[in-house]
């Protein structure tokens, strides 16, 4: 989740509204980064503490073409919208792998990114003449590098009550905020060192061989018992140091004894 004030973005899965894990990256900006991988679809979940708001989004440049209207605090769902005969529908988006390109890897492009607008709401224009829209159509085409590089696309999952079309217009206020919201593979993650590579298989080595010596060691040990232990031989000459001595000078069994 990014929050900025009275607003909050969050990228969460189409069929379940579950959060994607997020990281936050290091330097001066603090970026966050939403977990994903390919082939999942997906909303952005946006969200007001107060009324009276507008809100726009942008996914990989591309404006989605929409806006919500907030009368009231609330939240609501960006996706591929579309207006046909007076009805409307608002697909999912979906992190699509994208093409790659001979160049070399550049961490700036392997992440996808979604910006959303929060405006105050500005003087009402009046009804709204409603005309059918088409989805805006996103593209993983572009020519990205690196390795496991999401762009997004269009999806295929369909919000159950999808956004009604307002019957309103209303111009842009004063710009609130924007907030961004990055999205990646755990690879790419990596490769912007927002996590820590796991360990190569000779780390792992190094890391297994002290609990290998552990385990070597209580064999030594007992070897070195057993090399104590006394001979045959020996025992029998022990049993014939212990045996009792009768110190009192009498032949009889009686008497007050000690072990030597």
């Amino acid at each position: 989740m990014v929050q900025v004030g009275q607003f909050t973005v969050n990228l969460v899965r189409a069929d379940t509204k579950q959060v994607f894990k997020e990281h936050t990256g290091q330097g001066p900006n603090h970026n966050v980064y939403a977990e994903v991988e390919p082939g999942v679809d997906y909303f952005v979940q946006v969200a007001s503490a107060r009324g009276f708001v507008i809100v726009t989004t942008k996914v990989d440049g591309v404006d989605l073409g929409y806006w919500k209207n907030f009368t009231q605090p609330g939240n609501g769902y960006f996706g591929s919208w579309e207006l046909t005969n007076g009805e409307s529908k608002t697909t999912a988006l979906r992190f699509n792998s994208a093409a790659r390109a001979s160049k070399q890897a550049n961490s700036s492009m392997l992440t996808g990114k979604v910006e959303v607008n929060f405006y105050e709401r500005g003087v009402d224009l009046g009804p709204v003449v409603q005309q059918n829209v088409a989805q805006k159509q996103l593209s993983s085409d572009m020519k990205v590098s690196g390795k496991k590089c999401v762009l997004s696309g269009n999806g295929s999952q369909v919000l159950k009550n999808g956004d009604g079309c307002g019957s309103r217009s209303y111009q842009l206020g004063e710009l609130l905020c924007t907030i961004t919201l990055h999205y990646c593979t755990a690879v790419g993650l990596i490769l912007n060192k927002i996590l820590d590579a796991p360990p190569s298989s000779q780390e792992s080595d190094n890391n297994e061989s002290p609990s290998k010596r552990a385990k070597v060691k209580p064999e030594k040990k007992r070897s070195a018992t057993a090399a104590m232990l006394p001979s045959p031989e020996e025992k029998e000459s022990n049993k014939k140091v212990s045996a009792a001595i009768d110190l009192t000078g009498d032949d009889d069994d009686g008497g007050n004894e000690r072990w030597l």
